[in-house]
């Protein structure tokens, strides 16, 4: 019976053994297709039965058939993407999109590049893209303060610390000498000449990506040779509606003030420069609280006035961001937003607000039609005096800096200097100086800015390959200047030299841009190896400028401000207006093997309106190629590398930003009619007439930039330690200058074509992932750039430019900056300074002894200045000016650290710059004593006297400080501690209950710290910032300091 039932159970498990076994092979057909992340098919993708042999691919639309069990997984494997696996189950269609690996050589990184966009693996150029997530946390109402040593190559200059200003952004150097430098800013997808910085939110910021070699910017063709910065904006995700809010509250303070002589130190001065009488009067005469006259050595008690705290103040900023943003399943998107900003600057009356909205829209029309649309408005207004400007160039005393430092600090008793409108003991017609508290209080500039971008793209999804968009898009940029000078300001005072009364001013500057661009984009992949990526396109583009101004002086009613202009007299009435097109045609072809070897061919045809007809159009061809060798068997299972390419690339791009649109043609000038040379009379009295200034150049074209770049990306255990290196070389042919001509030209000077410059450098970045723990993690990101700039050449006989600087009387006709060919643009050009004349240098009867040779035929003195005699001839003259410095830095760059345990973020990031000079003009009015009642810098203290007679400091209003020489030179290197911030973000399930997702509150500090040797108040600095005239500093807007405190919250 046990036998028996042992079989019957047998022959159940053998039977049941057969069904399941049966049902397990039961095969069904699945179908299916597969695309990538654009929808666009994937041919030749291995589609594998998970543990058998069994496979297939899919063919030139996708599409695959297998047969597969209920229980079996496919596999689904291309090269370069991820590895997808799906189970069966009782599925019979399985359709599939396949994701690019994130492990090669960054390929989810998504890189905005022209027209389009693509993934750091498949770049053949040079383009980098901002770290926002640690570039936002410093305190910058600009997003162009932002970049500074955050990106290799990128050198941004902030002339000085003043509100709203925009900085000064170059990408590999400079290629022009007396046209623009900037590059071409692509703003959600919209090319424009200007960055509009101060416009722009920076927290509505998605991406910022530099395209900086050839390969990435020759698709902009004639715009392209400055480099290409492309923004683009946040978008909508989707998902639920999402709420972001950020407010901000800051206070900022001066960095640093300027050392000056005390009270006593500025008495002993004027000991030196005044009479015996005019000191009783000013400093010893009677003081009630002594008792008696004062002496000297009183003055060592006496604190005197410092007219720096009363014109700085600790400044407040405020700062408000509010977003909706969301989207569904079917493609639409939306984001709107709205933002304040009240900054208050560090001197009183100054300050910058902005009012900005934006939104964006992606709204699909159909299956295959989609419609974007993005709008950004803002309005900016930027009150109160500005130390780079002045109401004359022609006397030091017209800058604001010059009365805040040169005030004086003390006066005869009794005397009230720091509520009089000018100083009693100074006679104006000499030396008119003002207040410089009243200044600020009571001259009244502000500057209203209007902008908006607005843009409509519509993409047609043709065929999964074949993609059509045309965009259209308009700028407007307008500007309103007003100024208004009462009784008590520089220029309306009743006594004022510029005799002009009560006056005021107001400038208005429309700008208007629009822009067509049309683009047809092909990508496909054959079999399994070729990759092709194809794009045409056209564009159409034109700009209109408007300038008008009017000015009045004898104003009868004050106290109507700037409303009272017209019950003055005007002064002068002015308007121009010009506009230019610009029509474009462009391709573009990328090609891959098998994601190893890379090809680029771009080519663009710009024609413009700012050339003459046989040279409007320019032509622009670029080739990039590039190598991912990390994909070669030889690296392909290695553990340490996992990201490598070589790179290279050619192509020329060209610069069209000339002064004007007109330059080809002979413009007419009107002379003044007050004595020029150019005037006509008639019956005895000369009146003002027209003439051809310059001429017309039919043969005008584009500055042409070729370039070559060749560079390595690496990445090195997963990426923990990543590096970029580039080299470039540069040379732009066709300098368009003015050059002045002969007179049997018949013309003053004329618009050429001539000369070329050349920019070399070398860039490198490294990213690393120091510790990468559960709760601890620090990476550190350092970058570093070399360029070397030389002229190659200028005018056919002409081997340099002379620049010259207007600020001062003395020095408006020298020229401290000179560019040579063979050498660097804008050096810096004076005499050598060896000090000062010495007592033993002079013979008994006090002629200077053989050998030594004298300036300019004067009769020296003891602690005159003392030149170096360059040419050897026994005199020195201005042939023995010679260079003397160079404002271009040898390197520049950046250096971060993040660090992040458990909920707390802390980021610590320094720029530094090395080997710049600057030319400090401020000591060539505070280190020379040439103006008596003034004060002057605390080092003036050393000046040589008979008692300190080995000092270099020249001694008081000596003979030859009236000169540009290597004295005033300094190295402007500096390492700067640029911003710190600690954030700590709440955990989530704290904040659920009240219907918060995320809360960061943070404290951050901006400028907290430099290291230089520059002795003026900030190494950071440039107020004529130009090509030709670098490093340049005078009476600057003092950089502040400041402390944040701010919180951001998702709803």
């Amino acid at each position: 019976m046990k036998k028996t039932l042992k079989r019957m159970a047998a022959a159940a498990l053998l039977t049941l053994s057969v069904l399941l076994t049966g049902e397990a092979f039961a095969q069904n057909t699945v179908v299916g297709r597969v695309v990538d992340t654009n929808n666009v098919p994937l041919i030749g993708v291995n589609v594998v039965v998970k543990g058998t042999t069994t496979g297939t691919t899919t063919g030139s639309d996708g599409n695959y058939s297998i047969k597969v069990g209920e229980n079996q997984t496919l596999v689904f494997s291309y090269l370069g993407y991820t590895t997808v696996e799906e189970v069966v189950g009782k599925r019979t269609a399985i359709n599939v999109k396949m994701n690019e690996e994130a492990t090669q050589l960054g390929a989810v990184e998504i890189v905005n590049i022209g027209y389009g966009t693509t993934t750091r693996r498949d770049l053949t150029g040079s383009v980098a893209k901002a770290d926002l997530g640690t570039m936002m946390k410093a305190n910058v109402t600009n997003f162009d303060q932002a970049l500074g040593g955050r990106i290799a190559g990128v050198v941004v200059t902030t002339g000085d610390g003043s509100l709203g200003a925009e900085a000064n952004i170059t990408i590999r150097g400079n290629n022009s000498l007396t046209q623009s430098n900037a590059p071409l800013y692509i703003i959600d997808g919209f090319p424009s000449e200007g960055s509009f910085a101060t416009s722009i939110n920076p927290a509505d910021i998605e991406s910022i990506d530099v395209l900086k070699d050839a390969s990435a910017t020759a698709i902009y063709g004639a715009r392209g040779a400055n480099g290409v910065i492309v923004i683009n904006t946040k978008r909508g995700t989707e998902g639920k509606p999402t709420v972001n809010f950020s407010a901000s509250f800051s206070l900022s303070h001066i960095a640093n003030k300027v050392d000056l002589m005390d009270s006593y130190e500025f008495v002993r001065l004027q000991e030196e420069l005044i009479n015996d009488s005019s000191m009783e009067s000013s400093y010893y005469g009677y003081s009630e609280e002594y008792g008696r006259n004062l002496t000297l050595d009183d003055y060592r008690n006496i604190p005197g006035i410092d007219w720096q705290d009363k014109l700085y103040r600790t400044a407040f900023q405020q700062n408000y961001n509010v977003s909706l943003s969301g989207g569904n399943k079917e493609g639409l998107r939306y984001n709107v937003g709205f933002s304040a900003l009240d900054q208050d600057g560090i001197i009183i009356r100054s300050n910058f607000q902005r009012y900005q909205g934006k939104a964006n829209f992606t709204l699909p029309i159909t299956k295959k039609l989609t419609l974007n649309a993005n709008a950004n408005y803002s309005r900016t207004a930027t009150n109160g005096v500005n130390p780079t400007t002045a109401e004359t160039t022609s006397s030091s005393s017209g800058w604001l800096m010059y009365s805040v430092w040169g005030y004086r600090p003390v006066t005869a008793p009794g005397q009230d200097i720091l509520d009089s409108i000018l100083d009693a003991s100074i006679d104006g017609s000499n030396d008119y100086r003002f207040n410089p508290v009243k200044t600020a209080k009571n001259e009244y500039r502000k500057t209203l800015v209007d902008y908006l971008n607005a843009n409509l793209a519509l993409t047609w999804k043709i065929t999964p390959e074949l993609t059509f968009k045309t965009t259209g898009g308009y700028v407007m940029n307008k500007r309103r200047r007003e100024e208004f000078n009462g009784t008590e300001t520089y220029t309306g005072y009743p006594g004022s030299p510029s005799g002009k009364g009560v006056n005021g001013a107001i400038y208005w500057t429309d700008q208007a841009n629009w822009s067509n661009e049309n683009t047809l984009n092909y990508k496909r992949r054959f079999g399994r190896s070729h990759n092709v990526d194809l794009m045409a396109g056209l564009s159409f583009q034109g700009q209109k400028n408007t300038y008008d101004g009017v000015s009045a002086t004898q104003i009868t009613s004050e106290e109507l401000g700037i409303a009272g202009l017209h019950t003055g007299n005007y002064q002068s009435v002015a308007s121009n207006y010009y506009d230019w097109r610009m029509m474009s045609m462009f391709l573009r072809a990328n090609y891959n093997f098998r994601y190893k070897y890379y090809l680029t061919f771009s080519f663009r045809a710009d024609g413009s309106s700012k050339f003459p007809s046989d040279n409007r159009w320019g032509y622009f061809p670029s080739v990039g190629a590039s190598w991912n060798f990390n994909r070669e068997n030889l690296f392909k299972n290695s553990e340490w590398l996992n990201n490598g390419k070589l790179r290279f690339s050619w192509g020329l791009t060209g610069n069209n930003r000339t002064q004007t649109p007109y330059d080809f043609y002979s413009q007419i000038t009107v002379t003044p009619g007050s004595g020029n040379s150019f005037d006509y009379v008639f019956n005895g009295d000369r009146v003002p007439g027209y003439y051809i200034s310059n001429m017309a150049n039919e043969k005008l074209k584009w500055e042409t930039t070729e370039q070559y770049n060749v560079g390595i990306d690496l990445g090195f255990f997963d990426d923990r330690l990543k590096v970029t290196a580039d080299w470039y070389d540069k040379v732009t042919r066709d300098l368009l200058l003015y050059a002045l001509l002969p007179a049997s030209a018949g013309y003053e000077q004329g618009m050429l074509n001539i000369g070329s410059i050349r920019n070399r450098g070398f860039e490198f970045t490294l990213e690393t992932v120091n510790i990468k723990t559960r709760q601890f993690q620090w990476s550190t990101s350092f970058n570093i750039a070399f360029n070397r700039n030389k002229i190659l050449g200028l005018v056919d006989n002409q081997n340099s430019l002379q620049t010259s600087v207007s600020w001062e009387t003395r020095f408006n006709s020298q020229f401290p900056y000179i560019s040579q060919v063979g050498k660097p643009t804008g050096m810096m050009y004076g005499f050598i300074y060896e000090g000062t004349y010495k007592p033993e240098d002079f013979n008994a009867d006090g002629s200077l002894r053989d050998g030594i040779p004298a300036y300019k035929g004067n009769t020296m003195q003891p602690g005159d200045l003392k030149y170096r005699d360059m040419n050897g001839d026994g005199k020195i003259d201005d042939y023995d000016r010679t260079i003397i410095g160079c404002g271009q830095p040898l390197h520049t760059g950046g250096f971060n650290n993040s660090f992040n345990w458990k909920d707390f973020d802390l980021n610590i990031f320094f720029s530094w710059s090395y080997g710049n000079d600057i030319l400090n003009a401020n000591r060539l009015v505070f280190e020379a004593g040439w103006k008596s009642q003034t004060n002057q810098f605390a080092s003036f203290a050393n000046r040589w006297t008979p008692e300190n007679a080995s000092s270099n400091m020249p001694r008081a209003n000596a003979t030859g400080s009236e000169e540009y020489s290597s004295r005033v030179i300094e190295d402007g290197s500096f390492l700067r501690l640029k911003n710190v911030s600690l954030g700590y973000t709440i955990p989530s399930r704290q904040l659920r209950k009240a219907g918060i997702s995320s809360m960061r509150i943070y404290v951050s500090a901006d400028n907290i710290w430099t290291l230089t040797d520059y002795s003026g108040p900030d190494p950071e600095v440039s107020t004529r910032n130009s090509v030709l005239t670098p490093g340049f500093d005078w009476s600057a807007y003092p950089r502040a300091y400041g402390f944040t405190a701010g919180v951001n919250i998702t709803f």
